[in-house]
């Protein structure tokens, strides 16, 4: 990094599973960076192998304007966390989700940053994300094309986590204002409505980080989050974000599944997520495992609405929930 060069924080949190993944995420990250830019990579994560972390430094390391740190995370961040009875997601995850809600504390030297998530190809620059004015915003974010366009979703989001479903966001893309979100001591905010109502979510930090952030938050275009799984006409995406089970490491037909592919024939990690597609090809249980996750979300989606503790029922007897 040269004084000229502004510096681009970046965050991920990923564990080993979704190790392969982030490879191409990264490489298709470093395919397009500029060299006007100096790119600071921090991947933030609870169980990372040596190998998989020497794998993944390989991608940067000839690259003089980019940076690729991780860092493990203290076990008295996952006591903060709670139990998990907050971990109801119907898809993969792990504790790592609730990671980029600590990120503004975490690196009190930046005052703005990128979250993404690591099932995402990214077609140009990043940089033109991070340049965009946030204001006093707190976060500028992409509408949810599942929960914007699912009925039962849409359901979900304005009974449950009180937001209008049309502004129901992804958290799989972040332009964070981490000034904002230290000043407004978002992650105290958080954390004392985890441990006072334990909110039975499908979504847990997105949920949060909607019902908090609602009206401090900026819409931006579709094309900086194009999400697979329910994808809405862009001309032409930014960040391909392959959410839900829009994996084309699973399955055929994925939308720009074809990106991916090309990004990750650079990748150390090829030959496993070659091995990856080819199961799920002979192994008709694994399709199955995933319709059944869907299924059991689509229940929840029903079921989580009518409980007694929601965001919007407290909201509703005085209990603060946005900043």
């Amino acid at each position: 990094m040269n004084n000229t060069q502004p510096e681009i924080p970046l965050f991920f949190s990923i564990d080993d599973k979704y190790a392969p993944y982030l490879s191409v995420a990264l490489l298709s990250l470093v395919a397009n960076a500029s060299t006007e830019n100096f790119y600071h990579i921090h991947v933030l994560y609870q169980t990372l192998s040596l190998e998989n972390q020497q794998k993944l430094s390989a991608i940067v390391t000839d690259q003089g304007n980019v940076k690729l740190e991780f860092i493990s995370l203290k076990d008295d961040l996952y006591e903060r966390l709670g139990k998990d009875q907050n971990t109801l997601r119907a898809d993969y995850q792990t504790l790592t989700i609730y990671y980029r809600l600590f990120i503004a504390d975490m690196f009190p030297q930046y005052d703005k940053g990128i979250y993404l998530d690591a099932d995402v190809v990214i077609d140009q620059d990043i940089a033109d994300l991070y340049k965009l004015p946030l204001d006093d915003q707190l976060v500028g974010v992409i509408p949810d094309a599942f929960i914007s366009h699912d009925p039962q979703a849409s359901y979900y989001a304005e009974k449950a986590v009180g937001v209008a479903h049309e502004k129901y966001f992804n958290s799989g893309v972040l332009l964070l204002n981490l000034e904002q979100l230290r000043a407004k001591h978002f992650s105290t905010h958080f954390l004392e409505l985890m441990n006072n109502f334990h909110f039975q979510l499908i979504a847990p930090d997105q949920d949060y980080l909607n019902a908090i952030c609602h009206e401090k938050m900026l819409l931006l275009e579709n094309k900086w989050n194009y999400q697979t799984e329910y994808p809405l006409p862009v001309d032409r995406p930014v960040v391909i974000h392959y959410n839900l089970f829009g994996k084309p490491w699973c399955y055929d037909q994925v939308p720009y599944g074809e990106l991916f592919w090309q990004y990750a024939q650079d990748s150390e990690f090829l030959a496993e997520i070659k091995q990856i597609k080819e199961n799920y090809e002979k192994t008709p249980e694994l399709a199955e495992h995933d319709a059944k996750h869907k299924d059991l979300l689509v229940q929840r989606l029903g079921e989580f609405p009518d409980l007694p503790i929601t965001f919007k029922n407290e909201a509703a007897k005085g209990v603060q929930i946005r900043l």
